[in-house]
């Protein structure tokens, strides 16, 4: 498959249609992950990323397709390859951003041991919001009737930017400033949903209303939640 927004070759057997209008769930790693309550929704798949493989609400949820970028590839972990086997995941893996690593030993043993479930994809947007942005636009690829993201969130709350996955994880990496990974976020947040409305998918930003997601100044104007999934996702 390949358009204006995304370029992607999937495994032999790969069957797309198993997602079309369907709801999909997007966890990303960001704090709302762990302080909203989206397992009360009712969705059909769930996508994540990276060290999704540490979050404790996904350890009995099947994850139907995971981004791993090059610092997860490289790496040998048997905790992240027992959850691929436990459910079956599809591997999505981005050229782009991991190229450098197709040499190393550990990603050559990884593709071998699963190259029926490799995806390979790059997406025309690029900014640093991070890998599960760039897995919702994989996700409106696939003809869905829902995408929800929940744990995409930028640094809105500068007493709380504990990662929901990698729990050692606090603060901003990578030598970012906060300023410049909450425009990019804002960016995504306008982007995915001017890619929603053109190819006709409902999208919901779970995070909203939480002083973590700097994308709900966008999301709440443009793409609400709706009373029900408020009620659903209510936190006590």
């Amino acid at each position: 498959m390949k358009n204006t927004y995304i370029d992607v070759h999937f495994p032999n057997g790969f069957n797309i249609d198993k997602y079309k209008d369907k709801k999909i769930l997007i966890v990303g790693g960001g704090p709302t992950t762990n302080l909203v309550n989206w397992q009360n929704l009712n969705f059909d798949f769930i996508f994540s990323c990276n060290q999704y493989f540490e979050c404790d609400k996904l350890k009995n949820l099947k994850v139907d397709i995971v981004s791993l970028i090059n610092r997860i590839l490289k790496d040998t972990n048997p905790k992240l390859e027992k959850k691929l086997d436990d459910d079956k995941s599809f591997i999505a893996i981005e050229p782009y951003h991991s190229s450098m690593v197709y040499t190393h030993p550990n990603f050559k043993r990884l593709i071998e041991k699963y190259e029926d479930k490799c995806i390979f994809f790059n997406t025309d947007f690029q900014n640093k919001s991070g890998a599960a942005p760039r897995l919702a636009i994989l996700a409106a690829s696939l003809n869905p009737k829902s995408i929800y993201m929940v744990g995409i969130d930028g640094y809105g709350n500068p007493t709380n930017k504990t990662h929901s996955f990698d729990k050692n994880l606090i603060g901003i990496r990578d030598g970012n400033s906060e300023k410049s990974i909450n425009k990019a976020h804002m960016d995504f947040s306008v982007y995915i949903h001017k890619l929603c409305n053109n190819l006709g998918v409902e999208l919901f930003n779970l995070g909203e209303g939480c002083l973590e997601n700097v994308m709900s100044l966008h999301s709440k104007k443009n793409y609400p939640l709706t009373n029900k999934i408020l009620m659903e996702t209510k936190t006590s």
